[in-house]
């Protein structure tokens, strides 16, 4: 059994009108890094049924006036949070390299470089079949996951957890301290942001750090979730070190 699948399509490529900070080369340099290391799968696009699951027909319908580009793209990466559910319910870790990120997308607003909410629209789909009843979302981004939060806020089947400390020590503690938790559930979720690197915008992490933090979800994805685990790319902006770092936690998520 692989110990760990990347999630890509060369659609992430793909340039629309938020392609500033949030810009192909985010994807490129962590591919780069990683598709020697695990096998790659290409996912197709989500469904429009799909994402109406979680957000209006007016904001899918604004999201296409946006422009051809940027709606395909979104379609793309929320189609990618997808197959990496849809991987790591056979029981083999996955990691969505997708773009656009989506945790601030929420029912009927998009901003923040998000457009669909890639990890919820996964979330929904797989509850909507029936495949699971439970989920938890891990939130590791340096800004807040309000649109996923706001998505699932009067959902009792799914819990949205943020992790933020203003520290290394406090934001790893604080990871440990609420996976110890006695969460019983049928698929772990993670959207991975790497912003909170210490070059980055939060200034927190350290590369190592990123490990542990894989470690740590790994092992209580086998405590609460059968092992069942993937996560889906959010921020991370320094693009000196962006790769290392996706790097590290995809290999701590897969325990090598």
């Amino acid at each position: 059994m692989e110990p760990l699948l990347l999630i890509y399509h060369e659609g992430y490529l793909n340039s629309y009108y938020t392609s500033t900070v949030e810009c192909p080369a985010r994807v490129k340099a962590i591919y780069n890094k990683l598709h020697h290391r695990f096998p790659v799968i290409r996912p197709e696009p989500a469904q429009r049924s799909d994402i109406l699951r979680v957000h209006t027909s007016a904001m899918v319908e604004r999201v296409e006036i946006e422009g051809r580009d940027t709606y395909e793209t979104a379609l793309l990466a929320a189609g990618g949070a997808i197959t990496a559910s849809e991987e790591a319910l056979l029981g083999v870790p996955a990691f969505g390299l997708v773009r656009p990120p989506g945790h601030h997308a929420g029912p009927d607003r998009y901003w923040g470089y998000c457009f669909f909410n890639n990890i919820a629209v996964a979330i929904t789909r797989l509850l909507a079949s029936g495949t699971i009843t439970t989920a938890l979302v891990l939130d590791l981004d340096l800004h807040h996951g309000d649109g996923t939060e706001a998505i699932f806020l009067n959902n009792q089947e799914v819990m949205v957890v943020n992790i933020r400390s203003k520290s290394r020590r406090a934001y790893l503690d604080s990871l440990a301290q609420e996976l110890e938790k006695s969460y019983e559930v049928d698929v772990l979720a993670v959207s991975a942001g790497f912003d909170t690197y210490i070059r980055d915008w939060g200034g927190i992490l350290e590369t190592e750090d990123y490990r542990t933090l894989g470690v740590i979800i790994r092992n209580a994805a086998h405590r609460s979730s059968q092992g069942r685990c993937f996560a889906v790319l959010e921020g991370g902006y320094y693009l000196p070190d962006l790769g290392t770092n996706v790097l590290a936690f995809c290999e701590g998520l897969a325990g090598i």
